[in-house]
């Protein structure tokens, strides 16, 4: 009926009359409506839901619209709020690898590791933040570790 290349549009078609018709116009070599409707041709091909062919004369057409077709909603995935923490903490994106979280953990850890700061004073509040630091960038690395072996 129509050429499979070049699908149909579903329309809603309000005649001069106020009738209005719900089917398909044959789009033709046309790849869009505005081409179909700006044709010099004085008919449309219509195809009725009943699948009746018509042809329609453009002068009795008061309107045309195009039906969007249904489309499925498209959900994002959930993401873990552990695992999105821990990409903030170790400063990664969502497509990241194992090989790029294991870097950014070792730099980190590198960065906060109580042995680094061992023999120096520091206040009570510098000291606890980095062992906080230090565990957090440990619990990232281990949330991120699971999360990225599931993918693999």
């Amino acid at each position: 009926m129509f050429d499979s290349s070049n699908p149909p549009i579903e329309v809603s078609v309000r005649m001069l009359d106020g009738a209005v018709i719900r089917g398909h116009l044959n789009k033709g070599q046309s790849a869009s409506l505005e081409g179909v409707l700006s044709k010099d041709t004085p008919f449309l091909e219509f195809i009725s839901k009943d699948g009746q062919r018509k042809y329609l004369s453009k002068h009795q057409i008061a309107y045309v619209e195009p039906v969007e077709p249904l489309r499925n909603p498209t959900l994002k995935p959930q993401i873990d709020p552990r695992v999105a923490t821990a990409r903030r903490i170790l400063g990664l994106h969502d497509g990241c690898t194992f090989t790029d979280a294991k870097i950014a953990f070792h730099q980190k850890a590198k960065q906060y590791h109580p042995d680094n700061y061992s023999g120096i004073e520091l206040p009570d509040e510098v000291e606890k933040y980095i062992n906080e630091m230090f565990r957090q960038i440990n619990t990232a690395f281990t949330e991120l570790r699971s999360e990225l072996n599931k993918v693999a």
